[in-house]
């Protein structure tokens, strides 16, 4: 009975990982367009954090059924391990999978998590003209622009890309982005991940630098 649910669960992985990257120009703008106006309304900051407790990637092996505010604090703990204190970075860590929030309403996971692809965008011609399959990724962009440095909603909005498909794409005015935030942030958001290794940090430890540096509430 084991064998089989995890076989199904497997097939179902699969499945949502096939229709995300099955996304074409016409699917992006469709998505973009419904999710140009708030889902949740107006939430408190803090709680909107807490909100990634009720959300489980239902295609991410390396997690199982951990949550993504599990997720959260493992990439801040092994940011931490390193001797990150940046707040810029560890606010990063805490708000870059916000979209995830999407998985808690009726949308199609395939168009909220999976990591993402070039959909079309010359080599070189830099990640402003580079077009992804939509996700998370963009719809915590739209909802941070403001709130964050430029740089770090740029790395909220390709997080899903992993270096290696990122890099043909870069112009030079992008090499320092990649270099000094894309690429170290990849390696905490991917080699985190584990399924027993439980943080040392808690959820709270990081409350007072939400409240102190996000405001109160977010229009979602």
């Amino acid at each position: 009975m084991l064998a089989e649910r995890e076989a199904a669960q497997a097939a179902l992985a699969e499945s949502i990982i096939d229709r995300h990257d099955s996304q074409g120009d016409a699917d992006i703008r469709r998505l973009a367009e419904r999710y140009r106006t708030p889902v949740f309304g107006e939430v408190d900051t803090w709680e909107l954090v807490l909100m990634l407790g009720q959300c489980v990637d239902p295609t991410d092996r390396r997690l199982g059924t951990a949550s993504q505010l599990l997720h959260v604090l493992q990439v801040l703990d092994m940011m931490i391990d390193d001797g990150v204190t940046d707040e810029d970075l560890l606010l990063v860590a805490l708000f870059h999978d916000l979209g995830k929030v999407l998985l808690l309403t009726d949308e199609d996971p395939a168009n909220v998590v999976c990591l993402n692809h070039r959909v079309s965008g010359e080599p070189g011609g830099g990640i402003g003209q580079l077009t992804t399959q939509w996700n998370h990724d963009e719809f915590a962009y739209t909802r941070l622009d403001g709130l964050l440095r430029p740089d770090l909603l740029q790395l909220v909005r390709f997080h899903s890309v992993l270096p290696h498909e990122l890099e043909p794409y870069l112009a030079p005015s992008d090499e320092a982005f990649a270099r000094t935030l894309h690429t170290p942030f990849s390696r905490y958001d991917q080699e985190s991940k584990s399924t027993v290794l439980h943080p040392k940090v808690r959820i709270d430890d990081f409350r007072e630098l939400v409240r102190r540096r996000m405001p109160s509430r977010i229009e979602i």
